[in-house]
């Protein structure tokens, strides 16, 4: 009985994170970094923005690459189906007023990207 009450706590723990992720990610994203671990390189180059919806859209441009599509937060990852393409999760390290950073794997290399919110 210990064991399943744990795990509701921490399954209703998430979801209210989830909950708080969705309404902290509303709004227009840039570039501060973007970390390649292995190399430790920062691949920003102020070319990486990000728009998320209040209707669970989102558009972004990575370099000359503009891309729509929907988006969804669960269990602490962010969910992007690109417009006729599969969909995409990254791991949300963090996400407050002011910052939002995810782990990514790249062709089987992780990369850390961090943005910073528009003002």
């Amino acid at each position: 009985m210990k064991k399943v009450l744990i795990l509701l706590f921490v399954l209703f723990a998430m979801s209210c994170n989830d909950s708080e992720y969705s309404k902290k990610i509303i709004g227009e994203w840039e570039c501060s970094s973007w970390i390649e671990t292995e190399t430790s390189r920062d691949k920003c180059g102020n070319n990486v923005y990000f728009k998320f919806e209040n209707d669970m859209t989102y558009h972004s441009k990575i370099g000359s690459d503009d891309a729509k599509g929907v988006y969804r937060i669960s269990d602490g990852l962010l969910y992007s189906t690109p417009e006729g393409k599969l969909e995409i999760a990254v791991e949300i390290n963090t996400l407050n007023a002011d910052t939002l950073t995810f782990t990514m794997s790249r062709s089987g290399n992780e990369e850390i990207l961090t943005l910073v919110k528009k003002k």
